[in-house]
């Protein structure tokens, strides 16, 4: 019993000393559980901002601390409040130049937008996610 109760401390120690952090996953919350748009970055260049442009005016998210917002294999959960319609997603990097422009409709049911290794992107519509499903 006691080599177990070491082997299992050793663990944790070594997830801490790694940067990871077991506590930190689990309270995570699921942020994109009620997006709209999920944007996912499978490009090598990080996306520091994301601007969704429409008609009445544009809304652009990026990270307080001026870091990346998404590297590659991240994803971001956006929600669409100003209803149903045609908008452009606006992908910017790290010198606030654009990446990629993507015009998109929104027709109320949730989107994932991949943004791919060559530039372009995959637009997948996704009807409502039942309760625990995971995200892409």
């Amino acid at each position: 019993m006691r080599v177990l109760r070491l082997t299992a401390l050793a663990a944790l120690l070594a997830l801490c000393l790694s940067g990871c952090s077991v506590l930190g996953f689990v309270m995570t919350p699921d942020w994109t559980r009620d997006a709209d748009l999920i944007v996912v970055n499978r490009n090598e260049t990080p996306v520091c901002s994301i601007t969704v442009e429409r008609v009445a005016g544009s809304e652009t998210t990026v990270n307080a601390d001026g870091a990346a917002l998404l590297e590659r294999g991240e994803s971001y959960g956006l929600t669409l409040d100003g209803g149903e319609g045609s908008l452009t997603v606006v992908l910017a990097g790290e010198d606030g130049g654009t990446l990629a422009r993507f015009p998109v409709r929104f027709t109320g049911t949730r989107l994932v937008l991949a943004y791919e290794a060559d530039g372009s992107a995959t637009i997948q519509r996704e009807g409502p996610r039942p309760e625990g499903a995971e995200t892409p």
